[in-house]
């Protein structure tokens, strides 16, 4: 599922959240955790909106369970710099934490 990837990019930088829950809108969930969760359906479009949903939300909350936000921003932040050539092997070398979150979760 690296299409997670490529579009999970835009999770932390927009208004710059300092934590995964600032800027929390009435569900609760903080603006890095919406643009995550949007940034992940969107690349998962091949797959039914309910099932992206399900699925995102699991590597979300798999990844909050592994690294702390800031850890998370660096991985962002690497996402943006290598936009056009980030491969799964990169992400599992730089980043391992991120390629177990996908393959945790079911699809």
């Amino acid at each position: 599922m690296l299409a997670v990837v490529l579009l999970a990019s835009a999770c932390a930088n927009s208004g710059e959240p300092e934590a995964w829950g600032d800027q929390a809108d009435e569900t609760g969930r903080g603006l890095a955790e919406r643009n995550f969760l949007d940034s992940c359906v969107e690349a998962n479009g091949d797959l039914s909106e309910l099932k992206a949903r399900s699925y995102c939300t699991c590597v979300l909350a798999k990844v909050k369970a592994a690294v702390s936000f800031e850890e998370f921003t660096k991985f962002d932040d690497f996402i943006d710099t290598h936009r056009t050539d980030v491969t799964a092997e990169m992400l599992g070398e730089n980043f391992g934490w991120f390629a177990e979150a996908v393959e945790a979760c079911p699809v």
